[in-house]
């Protein structure tokens, strides 16, 4: 298969001179197309910094990113939107308050100069489970698996070949956490998406991807594929904390 994302060298440091603190140390891997590729660890591993440069949110890292086969250097254009698009982590604070479903909605397309907004629209809302009549809902008025919907539905717009998410469920209840991950696993299936995901759930990464990238103090650990995890078959100590942790929880 042909490679989607590409990331070779991907270093980021905040702050410049003694003050300078490396959050990620040359982070290199790649993620064919179509698959779904975690990336896993524990809070402040740099999972989430790679997902904000890749898309578009720090502008100041250093390293090279290929995505569908073109360079990219971290600004966010109009053809990066058609390339990636970001789905967060809080659904109800990744959309405006004040903002009816259909303006969210609308908005990238308007960007893009598209036409058919609302025929678009209702084709979104279709794909992610939702009636037409929700464009005129506001944020408030729908629940947090259904938010979480229309933010994937946003990210879905405009027909981009990789999204990246950021824990999609972590900010939801248990009994809909499900229902949004086999969501997120049909329209994979549908419309051969590429998936970066974000998450320190094991059983939710092993649940969505293929492969994934063990995380700690902003470097890579290891990569493995979801068959080598659930046989136990990591080679670091620190993936082996976690199996034991998750396996602890469950």
């Amino acid at each position: 298969m042909s490679t989607m994302l590409s990331v070779q060298g991907l270093q980021l440091a905040f702050g410049e001179g003694r003050d300078a603190h490396t959050v990620l140390h040359g982070v290199s891997f790649e993620v064919a197309r179509g698959e779904s590729f975690g990336l896993v660890g524990e809070s402040g591993s740099g999972k989430t910094s790679i997902l904000r440069c890749l898309a578009g949110q720090y502008r100041h890292w250093q390293g090279q990113v290929h995505i569908d086969g073109q360079p990219y250097d971290g600004t966010r254009s109009p053809a990066h939107a058609r390339r990636a698009q970001m789905v967060f982590q809080d659904p109800y604070g990744s959309l405006h308050p004040r903002h009816t479903v259909r303006t969210a909605l609308a908005e990238p397309l308007r960007v893009q100069g598209l036409d058919r907004i609302d025929e678009r629209i209702d084709e979104a809302l279709q794909q992610v489970g939702l009636p037409p009549a929700f464009r005129f809902r506001y944020p408030h008025q729908i629940s947090g698996g259904q938010r979480q919907r229309v933010a994937i539905a946003r990210a879905l717009i405009l027909r981009p070949p990789l999204l990246l998410l950021d824990e999609p469920t972590s900010a939801l209840d248990v009994s809909v956490q499900a229902e949004v991950l086999n969501l997120l696993a049909d329209l994979r299936a549908r419309h051969g998406l590429t998936y970066v995901l974000v998450s320190h759930d094991l059983g939710v990464v092993a649940h969505l991807c293929d492969r994934l990238a063990v995380m700690q103090r902003g470097r890579i650990l290891e990569t493995l594929s979801r068959d080598a995890l659930c046989a136990g078959e990591a080679a670091h100590d620190y993936t082996r904390s976690l199996v034991a942790a998750a396996d602890e929880a469950a």
